[in-house]
């Protein structure tokens, strides 16, 4: 009869020890045999133990690697967390000093105005007390040598003082006011360059054929009319007198970007977009034989009347730039008055073109979906809501502009001091796309903190509570800030909003939301294929990185994931975008006015 005998094995194929009993059949052996094969037995028990426990060794180890993976994921979005909050506090504090600053030198300005105000004041005292003394002395009475003596001694030093005085008063007058007139007479001659270089830019755009020359003149083109701009807010001129040409430049630049983003479609100039260049270059051409003639007859005599009291040659001068530039203003208003109208009938028998059309083939009206969702009216309706605060009694419908991304009402009204606004209001939901608020703009009344401020109220009126102030340009009186999307600490500069604020007003004075109607969307966090230490080692060497962070940015080949590093090179500062895909080098953006 065969015996059975119970052996014990552990099994450890899945990581956990598992005692299994087996039976095995015993047969009647010597002892001598029974004792080695139960030596060789307890020999491969203690093996297969010592391999189950090397496997959850094994995997204990690879749970500590994941632990400290995680760990150092986490220890890594906390840095770059400390980061970004370590630049927004050297922000804070940068314009906290530049805000400290001002406010010490107003400060020093007022105390020295009030220094000059005592010792004049003290100086008509003193003069005063004389002339009473004078008129007090008994007329029949000689006056003892004594008395006369110390009456030309106190007459003497009190002359003295007030010479002092007025020849100190007289000397550093006359520094300001030659430093005035320097200042004046260089922006005069600057803007007249400027000017000269429109006109040649104007001049040679006209009768180009070639996409890539007429791209190339129109961006600079663009570049000089908004210094002249800059040169023109500098002189001394009343807003009555300089809003035509303001406005003449303005809309220059505005047609080089219409006439640049055609261009960059892959689109060509039409024979009405020449004749617009036609019609600017005249105008442009009037304005610069004027400056001309001015500064060939202008001298230090008549610059003085000009910056004192805004007469003389000059101001003649720039009241007839201004007629003219006025004139031509309501011309090309009054021309595109009508080119809306027509354009209005046009897309308006289109769309009941198509409304027919679709009739007939499905049997039904065509669905609201493909025609404008509001009527103009309710656009007018919609600008006085958004612009609540202007001070603009009435709005006007005067056309509309239609793009392949878009479709818009444009919509104007005027202030109490005639002061133009000029909206796009979208067909399909009343989102206000963009605005120009021609608003005088000469003071630093509001503080950089309180302009963003100004900025971030605007927006959130509006609907725009995602976004967040990237970056800024500012000449002192005028401030432009560029807002865009973020999620997750990624930028993404596709959908953006840029914001213009007059801080001697305090008003937003312009907004460009176009951008971002046209490319936000639920947006998900972007697939990199390279670390952020892996990209930093490809800058050149040369640079300092000051801040890093990760950014969805728009190419001619679309929308790519990158790195954005704040580089510092000597006493110059960049923006260096970096693939996240392949390390590839987008762009350099040289940070020159942008904070």
């Amino acid at each position: 009869m065969k015996k059975t005998e119970k052996e014990i094995a552990i099994n450890t194929s899945s990581g956990a020890e598992k005692v299994e009993t087996i039976e095995k059949e015993v047969k009647k052996q010597p002892n001598g045999a029974k004792k080695a094969q139960t030596s060789a037995r307890t020999t491969k028990v203690q093996q297969e133990d010592a391999a189950a426990k090397a496997r959850v060794k094994a995997v204990q180890e690879k749970e500590k690697e994941e632990k400290a993976r995680k760990e150092a994921q986490r220890a890594a979005a906390q840095k770059r967390k400390e980061e970004r909050a370590a630049r927004i506090a050297k922000l804070k504090a940068e314009r906290e000093e530049k805000r400290r600053q001002r406010a010490h030198a107003i400060a020093e300005k007022h105390q020295e105005r009030a220094k000059k105000k005592r010792e004049r004041a003290k100086l008509r005292a003193e003069r005063r007390k004389g002339e009473r003394r004078k008129k007090d002395r008994p007329s029949g009475r000689k006056s003892s040598n004594g008395g006369w003596i110390a009456a030309v001694s106190v007459l003497g030093a009190t002359t003295l003082a007030l010479t002092a005085a007025l020849t100190a008063g007289a000397v550093e007058m006359k520094r300001s006011t030659e430093s005035a007139m320097t200042a004046y007479r260089g922006t005069m001659y600057e803007l007249t360059g400027i000017m000269e270089h429109v006109d040649n830019d104007l001049e040679r755009v006209r009768i180009s054929a070639s996409n890539v020359q007429q791209s190339r003149i129109l961006t600079d083109l663009l570049v000089q009319a908004r210094m002249a701009e800059l040169d023109l807010e500098k002189l001394p001129l009343s807003a009555e007198n300089e809003r035509g040409l303001t406005a003449f430049l303005n809309r220059t630049a505005w047609e080089c970007e219409r006439m640049l983003a055609k261009l960059r479609r892959g689109e060509q100039l039409t024979g009405e977009d020449f004749d617009t260049l036609e019609r600017l270059y005249a105008a442009n051409h009037a304005v610069r034989t004027e400056l001309d003639k001015t500064l060939a007859t202008m001298t230090d005599e008549s610059l003085q009347e000009f910056i004192k009291k805004g007469t003389g040659g000059i101001a003649d001068a720039m009241q007839r730039i201004e007629k003219s530039t006025m004139e031509e203003n309501r011309a090309e208003m009054e021309r595109g008055m009508e080119k809306m109208k027509e354009k209005m009938k046009n897309v308006k028998d289109k769309i009941q073109e198509k409304v027919e059309e679709m009739t007939k083939k499905t049997g039904a009206e065509m669905s609201g979906k493909d025609m404008p969702h509001i009527e103009s009216a309710r656009a007018e309706q919609l600008c006085k809501e958004y612009f609540s605060n202007y001070d603009i009694a009435q709005y006007q419908c005067v056309g509309e502009t239609v793009t392949r991304e878009y479709s818009a009402y444009n919509v104007e009204g005027y202030d109490a001091k005639g002061t133009l606004l000029f909206a796009e209001i979208s067909q399909k939901d009343g989102a206000l796309l963009r605005f120009d608020y021609y608003e005088d703009c000469d003071a630093d009344t509001f503080d950089l903190q309180n302009a963003e401020q100004i900025a971030e109220d605007f927006l959130d009126k509006l609907g725009y509570d995602d976004i967040e102030v990237v970056r800024y340009r500012d000449n002192g009186t005028m401030t432009d800030f560029t807002f865009v999307y973020e999620a997750d600490d990624v930028a993404y500069y596709p959908d953006e909003v840029r914001v213009k604020v007059c801080r001697s007003r305090g008003v937003v004075t312009a907004m460009d939301a176009t951008k971002y109607i046209q490319n936000h969307k639920e947006r998900v966090a972007p697939s990199v294929e390279i670390s952020m230490d892996e990209a930093r080692a490809r800058l050149h060497e040369k640079l300092s990185v000051e801040a890093s962070r990760l950014a969805v940015v728009k190419t001619k080949r679309g929308e790519r994931a990158a790195y954005e590093f704040l580089c510092s090179y000597g006493e110059e500062n960049y923006f260096v975008y970096l693939d996240g895909v392949n390390g590839e080098e987008i762009a350099i953006v040289n940070a020159k006015g942008i904070q």
